[in-house]
């Protein structure tokens, strides 16, 4: 028997509840604002974790940290209504100075198990070329803590706040070397593509024409055109189970 069989990968658009941890505002809609989009359309309740502030992502030294931090959580609320997600859980650790991921780690675990998700959708974290820490940080203490928020004994401090530990079924790595799901999302594009532009403040006009949409609309149509669709965004599709231990978990 293959082990595809064994551990069949689970329907990312199948779940009900789901939890999408990402750096920076912005991340989660770039990365996968189509996939987001479809889910609440389909009745599944979306829940956003951040774990920076987005204090650095300003190119005008006029600017403060806190200012940018402010505008950026703005938009942010606007974008994920947009996508008809309500919650935004902020971890506000500083943007570009994300500390180690095993400070990072027990955060997120206590927002899985209060969210309680069956799905959760983060970066890979072990995307070739990736070069922002804040990127790899979190998206690694995502995937640890969803190994871990299913065990009593990793922190138990949770339980005083009423906080049960909680197994996940699915995690979805976006932006990954090794993709097993494509989402056809061209009945959600316009919504993505309006989800991305609340973030004003990182993508002013000419930027955004002359770049970023481009890209971004030049790479969902080469990743649709695998399953003949306008648009789409890939994944690498897994459970807890394929991570821990799994040699041959990155061609499944």
């Amino acid at each position: 028997m293959d082990l595809k069989d064994l551990i069949p990968t689970p329907k990312l658009l199948e779940a009900r509840n789901v939890l999408v941890i990402f750096p920076h505002p912005d991340d989660a809609e770039l990365t996968s604002g189509g996939t987001v989009a479809l889910l609440t359309a389909r009745g599944a309740k979306v829940t956003y974790c951040c774990a920076t502030d987005g204090s650095m992502g300003s190119f005008d030294p006029a600017m403060t940290r806190q200012r940018v931090a402010d505008i950026r959580k703005k938009e942010q609320e606007e974008a994920g209504r947009i996508l008809g997600v309500k919650d935004i859980h902020w971890l506000d650790f500083p943007d570009g100075f994300l500390p180690d991921v095993e400070t990072v780690r027990p955060k997120i675990v206590r927002v899985i198990r209060r969210v309680r998700p069956d799905f959760i959708i983060t970066l890979d974290p072990w995307l070739t070329y990736e070069a922002h820490p804040d990127h790899r940080k979190t998206a690694m203490a995502a995937v640890e803590a969803a190994l871990y928020a299913a065990f009593p004994l990793a922190y138990p401090d949770d339980a005083k706040e009423g906080l049960s530990p909680h197994s996940v079924k699915g995690i979805a790595l976006a932006v990954s070397s090794h993709p097993n799901t494509v989402i056809d999302i061209t009945e959600a594009w316009d919504r993505k593509m309006a989800a991305c532009l609340c973030h004003r403040s990182q993508f002013p006009e000419h930027v955004w024409k002359n770049v970023f949409a481009p890209v971004l609309t030049a790479k969902s149509a080469e990743i649709g055109r695998k399953i003949g669709a306008a648009y789409a965004e890939d994944f690498k599709v897994m459970t807890t189970t394929h991570l821990h231990i799994m040699a041959d978990a990155w061609r499944m």
